[in-house]
């Protein structure tokens, strides 16, 4: 009898809340309609926003005119004039200084709307932020205060229009620019590497020639002399032999012979520096001979070319080392014998059988390590049977 009684309570409770929520609900939807009917009445229409943003900006009242053209990016952004507006919107940003809020506003339309008019002016301000960062022009953070020099920032807006527009004209140069703002911050293999898919991406560019010369003068600023490793100047001088190749009628051609030249020179000279160093640190005048070879095979016109075959003329004639007064101090070098090295290579061989485990060390311990070089491959009568 009691549960039952709780039940009809339960059910009187439930029909007073139904009506009571019916009203709240109804209520609330009304004072939605109200409310959109308000802001539609104060809504103003799209033409009038946009003559009173433009006349704004005839009076020079940039921030009103930031203002209406927000508005028209906001309440009309499916129509034609959004993209307008906020390409209006960083021009504005842009004239201010302001280029972190301009950046965004030309993003805005590459992304959004990549059909429009708009896009490739937005992309051509993308190209002109980053020449005006490159230049040293120094942003403005809220449009007051002075910020430093950016040129990361730079190399980012460059980025932005090869990533948006590949395929226009701005994209070479753009990579050609990122290039040298890294030259400029000594980042060179990343130079390089801007200026290598420039090379690869857009071969009929205007802008490779000038990418090859730049490649190549990049590698060459790397070799720092004669007793320095030449690897910049080898990947110089292939540069400047392609360029030669692929551009035999640019005005530029004869620089890039006679640098080179001056790289073939400088990559003689550091063979026949080595081999001097052979010859007078370690008495060896086979390797010193074999580079003398080297440095006259890679170039036979060179003057370090002469320079080699004359000292090893010396050396046929018997020409000994130099002395030098380190040599009162401490014995000269003497090489190794053919023995001596059989040996050396053989206790380092058994050496890394034992820490690696390759055989066992109780198998060879009664053997002495030294062999000679005749009887390297010798087999022993006694292992055939």
């Amino acid at each position: 009898m009691l549960s039952w009684l709780r039940l009809g309570v339960f059910f009187v409770m439930i029909g007073a809340l139904v009506p009571c929520f019916a009203r709240s609900h109804v209520s609330v939807c009304r004072e939605r309609k109200r409310r959109s009917k308000i802001v539609e009445q104060r809504k103003v229409s799209l033409a009038d926003l946009v003559s009173q943003a433009q006349n704004a900006v005839a009076r020079n009242d940039s921030k009103q005119a930031l203002k209406l053209y927000e508005k028209i990016c906001k309440d009309y952004k499916t129509s034609g004039e959004a993209p307008g507006a906020y390409y209006a919107r960083g021009l504005l940003y842009e004239n201010n200084q302001q280029f972190t809020s301009a950046i965004q506003m030309f993003t805005k339309i590459v992304r959004r709307y990549p059909e429009s008019v708009w896009f490739m002016p937005a992309v051509e301000r993308y190209f002109r932020i980053a020449k005006k960062l490159q230049q040293g022009v120094r942003p403005r953070y809220f449009g007051t205060i002075p910020g430093f020099r950016d040129y990361d920032s730079a190399v980012k807006n460059y980025e932005l229009v090869v990533k948006y527009a590949p395929y226009s004209h701005y994209a070479p140069l753009a990579l050609v620019e990122i290039a040298d703002l890294h030259v400029r911050g000594k980042r060179y293999d990343l130079a390089i590497t801007s200026l290598e898919q420039l090379v690869d991406a857009y071969p009929d560019s205007v802008e490779v020639p000038h990418a090859y010369l730049k490649i190549a003068e990049i590698y060459g600023s790397m070799v720092r002399g004669d007793e320095y490793n030449q690897g910049g100047a080898v990947a110089a001088r292939r540069y400047y032999g392609e360029f030669c190749l692929l551009f035999p009628s640019h005005e530029k051609v004869l620089f890039a012979r006679n640098e080179m030249q001056n790289l073939s020179e400088s990559i003689v000279r550091s063979k026949v520096t080595l081999g001097d160093f052979y010859f007078n640190a370690f008495y060896n005048e086979r390797a010193a001979t074999i580079l003398y070879r080297s440095a006259i095979a890679y170039d036979p016109e060179a003057a370090g070319a002469q320079v080699a075959r004359g000292k090893i003329r010396e050396i046929l004639d018997g020409a000994k080392p130099k002395s030098t007064p380190i040599d009162f101090l401490f014995p000269p070098y003497k090489p190794q014998s053919n023995d001596e090295f059989v040996y050396g290579a053989t206790v380092l061989d058994r050496v890394m059988d034992q820490k690696e485990g390759r055989v066992d060390a109780t198998d060879r311990a009664s053997v002495t390590p030294f062999i000679k070089s005749e009887n390297v491959g010798a087999v022993d009568e006694s292992e055939m049977g």
